[in-house]
């Protein structure tokens, strides 16, 4: 049977070097970097390829979505190591409920990727 070993979505940026600061300053790391490309990794089982280019300003049009065990941990998170003040540009919203039952903490990359940090309330993830 034919199997996929891994996966690794691309995420592009405009300026390498923030982006990669900004995802280690979110709590990410670094695995490698060539230059042309980087692996971040979420420190907890995922990881994604960083470009250092945005494409037909590809990233506004690019949402990452991470299911969490607690929107609210990862909001004061972002609070407290000062990512959007750190970073101009960059956006954290407050954890929303969405009508569809996921509380959301919406958080813009310097390129204008949307990540969402989203529980569904009552439940918690491995």
């Amino acid at each position: 049977m034919r199997k996929i070993d891994d996966f690794k979505p691309f995420v592009p940026s405009n300026d390498y070097a923030v982006s990669k600061a900004f995802y280690e300053c979110m709590g990410f790391a670094i695995n490698w970097d060539d230059g042309a490309v980087c692996e971040v990794d979420t420190m907890f089982g995922y990881r994604f390829l960083l470009l250092p280019r945005n494409h037909n300003n590809y990233a506004h049009s690019l949402m990452l979505h991470f299911m969490v065990n607690s929107a609210q941990e990862w909001y004061e998170h972002f609070l407290n190591v000062g990512l959007a003040e750190k970073f101009p540009g960059t956006k954290v919203a407050a954890p929303d409920l969405k009508p569809w039952g996921l509380l959301i903490t919406h958080v813009w990359d310097p390129a204008g990727v949307l990540l969402h940090f989203a529980e569904r309330p009552g439940e918690s993830t491995p």
